[in-house]
């Protein structure tokens, strides 16, 4: 997980996702949105606002019941 040094108004955090040790991408987030940075590109991202991101949870996510 990468964030600012400092706390910035508009900086996003930036995860880089991997899955048995090979980078699959990188996940920004931000205020405003949501944004997927697929391996090895480094032009085109994939953005999402908070409500798809929340509608596309609660369609595809699985439910996981607390302990």
């Amino acid at each position: 997980m990468t964030q600012p040094k400092e706390q910035l108004v508009h900086a996003d955090v930036r995860f880089t996702i991997q899955k048995d040790g090979e980078k699959l991408g990188e996940l920004h987030i931000s205020k405003g949105n949501v944004e997927w940075w697929p391996k090895g590109n480094k032009r085109n991202k994939l953005r999402l606002s908070w409500t798809k991101f929340a509608e596309i949870f609660e369609e595809t996510g699985k439910p996981i019941r607390q302990r």
